[in-house]
């Protein structure tokens, strides 16, 4: 899969896990930061669960925050092969 089609699944990824809190167009207006649409403990969890069964990558949902802050740092993340331990 390419950057620009791993990006958009985990777009679609993230717009899902938020249960309905945070559309493509909120994250867009934000520069994709799912911190600034206010996204869930919840939501994240989510995500990460969903990016390891879809993707097939393991993310450490103990990484440090900013590999978590917008869809392109999570992009990068499972483009580095995941973890997110900074290693």
């Amino acid at each position: 899969m390419d950057y620009n089609s791993l990006r958009a699944k985990i777009l679609e990824l993230a717009i899902a896990a938020g249960d309905g809190s945070v559309s493509a167009d909120e994250l867009a207006s934000v520069n994709y930061s799912l911190r600034n649409v206010g996204y869930s403990s919840l939501s994240y969890m989510r995500l990460i669960d969903s990016i390891e069964n879809e993707v097939g990558v393991y993310l450490d949902p103990e990484a440090d925050i900013e590999h978590y802050e917008t869809i392109d740092s999570v992009t990068a993340l499972v483009v580095a092969g995941g973890a997110g331990t900074g290693a």
